[in-house]
């Protein structure tokens, strides 16, 4: 299969031409600093390239080479136009001083030359048809090294150039010296020369080739193809048919006539050919083109079955995501359901922690006001069995005051008994006696009672230690009560804080559902209007 020749591969090319151009010219211009023959002209006999011909072939190729490398290294791109613009004022300089008939001393600044040099009107001075060449060269690099480049004027100037080159190349394939020598008080156009400039006027013609005339061939379509088969062989075949004859002609083959017709018929024959070999090139892309047709055609019919299939499924496959959607908003409204309750029992949690924390508190308090009671029923404990203890005493000496009274009641009496001995002097102790034993059996009396009362009391306070301890047994109790109520509201408050968290995850666990299955039914929604998209169509 024919394929044509893609941009890429025709830049390629120009960049090897550039770099053929430069080697060209910097091998004669070594054979001018060492004064080499062979590589000054060729063969003996021919004419020199001079050295500002090789030094305008250097410039103009390293502009070329450095033009594809300006994308790398912005400086690259005013180097090449420098490099152009020298290769312009070379030619320029030289027609100036061709037309004034003016020497501005750039012949031989360089390098002098015998002025017995073949085919040279003036030592060291290049030929005009070159001088225009650089001058036509010049311009088209330095038009395609501006801001913005000028692709097509740059292309017309070239193909002048290389028209001319070509032409001075045939006069030394023809031998005819009418084509590179304009005059004989001109220089000629050396042969190496002519090929370095068919070289650059290749290379900047292909620099772009996918603008301007030369976008033809790179064109996909049957006349690229056509162009890049046809364009050789247009240069190529005929020049060579022609070299053939004068060959034949000069060996006195046969006489000019028949030369003549030989080149017609040749030529005929040529064209015959090369149109025979694009007419079956272009028939054969017809045959591939109607097979593409009928492949598509085939394609279209396939595509048009696998259309339907994909309708058939795209039906299921909507019924099928209509149900799923329809359960997946169901469970997107109970996982909101689920996130309101969450939040409804993460606000009951919270007051229910709240509640915990005041019972928490109350709990405290009764207990410190637990802890105060119990200090001070102690204290009353403790007082009443100091009470008990002075009761006790009080007791005490009760009896000693009784048993005071029965002795002086039992001295009384003795008493009185003496009195009565002593008679008449005894009466008056005797009334004393009497008074002493009237107040000894007051005050056995006084202590009897106060006995019977501080027995009394006593036992009053016994049943008061009794109560008192049972108060303390009760206080001991309410305060151990207290405490493990206060231990068992923090075990409620820490599960309260707990359901608290397990809620707030709930909540935020059911809104992130009901965000993922909001997104699914989103999708699912999509996947549905995608696949009603085709069967509208």
């Amino acid at each position: 299969m024919n394929h044509p020749l893609s941009a890429q591969s025709l830049q390629a090319i120009s960049r090897i031409a550039s770099l053929c151009v430069i080697t060209m010219g910097c091998v004669v211009f070594v054979g001018w600093v060492f004064d080499i023959a062979v590589l000054k002209s060729i063969l003996p006999g021919l004419v020199t390239m001079k050295a500002n011909t090789a030094i305008g072939f250097i410039f103009a190729g390293t502009s070329l080479w450095l033009w594809h490398q300006r994308s790398e290294y912005a400086t690259y791109k005013h180097i090449a136009l420098f490099c152009g613009a020298i290769a312009l004022l070379i030619g320029l300089l030289t027609l100036i001083q061709y037309s004034f008939s003016v020497n501005l001393g750039i012949d031989q600044l360089i390098f002098q030359e015998s002025v017995t040099a073949v085919a040279t009107a003036t030592p060291g001075r290049m030929a005009p048809n070159t001088a225009f060449n650089f001058l036509l060269l010049g311009s088209a690099l330095v038009l395609l090294g501006t801001p913005k480049p000028h692709y097509l004027a740059a292309q017309l100037f070239t193909l002048v150039a290389f028209l001319i080159a070509l032409f001075g190349f045939l006069g030394y394939l023809y031998g005819n010296a009418y084509f590179y020598k304009l005059s004989p008080s001109y220089t000629a156009m050396a042969v190496h020369t002519a090929v370095a400039f068919l070289w650059l006027c290749i290379g900047i013609l292909l620099a772009r080739p996918d603008v301007g005339i030369m976008s033809i061939l790179t064109r996909a379509d049957a006349g690229g193809l056509m162009a890049q088969r046809l364009v050789p062989a247009a240069l190529v075949a005929p020049p060579l048919l022609c070299w053939l004859i004068l060959l034949g002609y000069r060996a006195q083959t046969y006489t000019p006539e028949m030369g003549i017709s030989l080149l017609g018929i040749l030529n005929a024959i040529l064209f015959v050919v090369a149109i025979a070999l694009n007419a079956r090139n272009l028939g054969s892309l017809d045959t591939q083109r109607r097979r593409a047709e009928l492949a598509l055609k085939q394609a279209f019919a396939d595509l048009e079955n696998r259309v339907r299939e994909r309708e058939q499924m795209a039906g299921d496959l909507q019924a099928v995501v209509k149900q799923v959607t329809a359960v997946m908003n169901q469970l997107e409204a109970d996982s909101k359901n689920t996130a309101t309750q969450a939040i409804a029992a993460d606000r009951q949690a919270k007051e229910a922690l709240n509640l915990s924390e005041m019972g928490t508190a109350a709990v405290e308090r009764t207990q410190q006001e637990m802890q105060a009671l119990q200090a001070k029923v102690e204290a009353i404990a403790t007082e009443i069995r100091r009470t008990q203890q002075l009761s006790k005493q009080v007791g005490e000496i009760s009896r000693l005051v009784g048993e005071l009274a029965n002795q002086t009641n039992l001295l009384a009496l003795n008493a009185t008994i003496e009195a009565v001995r002593a008679g008449e002097q005894g009466k008056g102790f005797g009334v004393v006696a009497a008074e002493i034993r009237k107040l000894a059996d007051a005050s056995k009396q006084s202590a009897q009672r106060i006995s019977g009362l501080i027995e009394d009391i006593q036992k009053a306070i016994a049943a008061s230690v009794k109560v008192t301890q049972a108060g303390i047994e009760t206080v001991h109790s309410g305060v151990a009560i207290s405490q493990e109520t206060a231990e068992a509201i923090g075990g409620i408050a820490q599960a309260i804080d707990q359901i608290f968290l397990a809620n707030q995850h709930i909540s935020l666990t059911a809104n992130q559902q009901a965000a993922a299955i909001q997104q699914v039914v989103t999708t699912l929604n999509s996947i549905d209007t995608q696949t009603l998209g085709p069967q509208r169509v």
